[in-house]
């Protein structure tokens, strides 16, 4: 069985590693993703796994999991 993942990071001082946002069992919507407060500019990079691109504050990764 495959899922997917959504996990944030942000770049403070005090923070490490990914933060853990919600598990999926299908691939989320743009609307599904605009609802956990991705902001409407980063979706589709998101929906495309997302990562750091530039020098952000706050970017989100979506992967794709195999749980079995």
């Amino acid at each position: 069985m495959k899922v997917w993942n959504l996990t944030r990071e942000i770049n403070e001082y005090d923070q490490d590693g990914e933060y853990y946002v919600k598990t999926f069992i299908e691939k989320p919507t743009s609307e599904m993703l605009l609802s956990l407060e991705v902001p409407e500019y980063l979706i589709n990079h998101v929906l495309n796994g997302g990562g750091r691109q530039e020098f952000e504050y706050e970017w989100f990764h979506l992967r794709e999991i195999d749980i079995e």
